[in-house]
């Protein structure tokens, strides 16, 4: 992203944020009219038929999975802390294996992955508050000089690459019939965390920015930890990168 648009890149987090508002009131009014588990699938199929029910889920479908790959390929990636010669296969079969272990805790129950999600969850604000917190009294000004150097259209290109980075907001009604007072508890959620997500996103890109000079971020797969390395030495990237993980 930076890559792409320069420290601009934090108003296309800012962008992408403002895009996703109308999707939430959407499905958050969906939601609890109809809390019932399969969430776009179930929408799609009871307002236009099942015919494009079945497109609406294969979409949906696909977007998880593509999410979750983007995702694990991510984590994969951290490594190369460990071991820097390792190759993209390797990678991979990193990424498979951390998918493996996710199914089984989400096969074991809803109860034990929401319970497994709550501690990561507590546990990862904390840290990247604790890494805000330090990055923020060492930004240096001239870091977001030129601030959008290629242009709007880098801005909404870039809102564009982040904006996968939402798509979980809404995904918690796929499973509005196992949750308690949904009328109450799915649109309280949304916005929650869409307001914590949006924040925390805006604050760590932003200190990263400031701190990291611009031919070190462009292209890392690794930005925050390298941005942690910069203030905290060794212990911040071990720690970022368990926060990442």
């Amino acid at each position: 992203a930076f890559a792409q648009s320069g420290p601009a890149m934090i108003l296309a987090y800012l962008l992408a944020a403002f895009l996703i508002i109308p999707t939430m009131l959407a499905k958050s009014e969906l939601a609890t009219a109809m809390p019932r588990s399969g969430g776009t699938y179930f929408f799609i199929d009871r307002s236009m038929g099942p015919l494009l029910g079945i497109f609406g889920g294969f979409a949906n479908w696909f977007s998880l999975a593509f999410k979750s790959a983007f995702a694990l390929i991510g984590l994969g990636y951290f490594a190369i802390l460990i071991y820097p010669e390792i190759n993209e296969f390797q990678i991979k079969i990193i990424a498979v294996s951390v998918c493996l272990i996710f199914t089984v805790f989400n096969i074991l129950s809803v109860k034990v992955a929401g319970r497994i999600q709550v501690t990561l969850v507590i546990m990862l604000i904390a840290i990247l508050f604790l890494y805000i917190g330090a990055a923020f009294i060492s930004t240096r000004p001239e870091n977001y000089q030129p601030f959008m150097p290629h242009g709007i259209l880098s801005l909404i290109s870039t809102a564009g690459l982040v904006f996968v980075s939402f798509g979980g907001l809404t995904k918690i009604a796929d499973i509005a019939e196992e949750i308690d007072n949904p009328g109450r508890n799915i649109p309280l959620g949304m916005f929650m965390s869409f307001f914590v997500v949006t924040f925390i996103y805006v604050l760590a890109v932003g200190v990263t920015v400031g701190i990291l000079p611009a031919g070190k971020l462009s292209g890392s797969p690794i930005p925050l930890s390298l941005g942690a390395g910069e203030i905290l030495g060794k212990p911040g990237v071990i720690i970022l990168s368990l926060a990442a993980m």
